[in-house]
């Protein structure tokens, strides 16, 4: 095809929405709409994973040494630690820390309870930041078949509550990205159906005249791409709008608990670029499939 053939044949498709700009404003105001809950959906879901993985760090695990481990043992058992992936900060605490912590925690801070009381007892221990909750029933296995390991202490159940809240969100907002993705593509298969019938006449005296069906179906694709990328243009610039108003109005409330959990929100700028590029790649793909779906049958003489 020539490059004057391909220009006529694109101006045609643009041309195309003007003739039916009622119907193209209101494809093009659904796509929006669909995009947006996409984009948010996304952006809820990156931002869960990250409070989650947050939340997650915060906890630790207790790893407690053996009474009858050797003398200077802890060093070796800190090395050990420190090569399991997934953990991160590891603190040492001394039998001496063990009762201070003991006073303090269980005795109001009365050191006269525990007057002449030797801290043989207590055992030493590490305490270690957990960088990766979702695999840390791996990681206890590894800490418990280490040697001289009496016991861990982890938060088990906070961790299999916060991997489940991360799936389900995921799984819901794979099934909204899903959803929404067929309804882009009735909208577009629809819209252009609609300029197809209106052009079937002039669409068989172009068979007729021996026109092959790539010349007839690049108007109607360049009509479908244009519709998907004037939507996902908008829709980002609404996306990055809003969240932005969004971060704005919960970093401002430094002295609640949004405050705290605003530090661990995306900043809209570190993924903008994908956001445009996932909006664009769908606006093009559900453009171009709905045009191809909605010429089905007409090209047939």
């Amino acid at each position: 095809m020539r490059a004057s053939s391909f220009r006529y044949l694109v101006k045609n498709g643009i041309r195309n929405l003007w003739n039916n700009r009622m119907m193209t404003v209101a494809s093009i105001g659904t796509l929006i709409a669909c995009l947006l809950i996409v984009g948010f959906a996304v952006l809820f879901s990156i931002n869960v994973d990250n409070i989650v993985k947050f939340v997650g760090e915060q906890n630790e695990i207790v790893v407690f040494i053996d009474l009858d481990a050797p003398e200077g043992y802890s060093d070796t058992l800190k090395s050990e630690l420190s090569n399991i992936q997934g953990l991160g900060d590891i603190e040492f605490v001394s039998r001496e820390q063990a009762m201070e912590d003991v006073i303090e925690n269980y005795l109001d801070g009365d050191e006269a309870l525990m007057e002449g009381v030797e801290n043989d007892f207590l055992p030493e221990s590490f305490r270690v930041k957990i960088l990766d909750p979702e695999h840390l029933d791996s990681i206890l296995t590894q800490i418990e078949n280490m040697d001289y390991v009496l016991k861990v202490d982890a938060p088990t159940d906070l961790s299999n509550t916060l991997m489940n809240m991360r799936k389900m969100v995921n799984t819901f907002g794979g099934a909204v990205i899903i959803a929404l993705v067929i309804v882009s593509l009735v909208i577009i298969t629809n819209t252009i159906r609609a300029s197809v019938f209106a052009r079937r006449k002039e669409i068989n005296i172009m068979k007729y005249v021996g026109a092959n069906n790539a010349f007839i179906r690049v108007p109607f694709v360049v009509e479908g791409v244009t519709l998907g990328l004037i939507a996902a243009l908008v829709a980002f610039g609404i996306i990055w709008g809003g969240y932005n108003i969004f971060l704005d109005a919960v970093t401002s409330e430094s002295n609640t608990w949004l405050g705290s959990i605003s530090q661990n929100l995306v900043p809209f700028e570190q993924i903008a670029y994908q956001i445009l590029g996932y909006f664009l790649i769908s606006g093009i793909v559900v453009g171009g499939f709905g045009s191809a779906m909605s010429m089905r049958g007409h090209l047939k003489v």
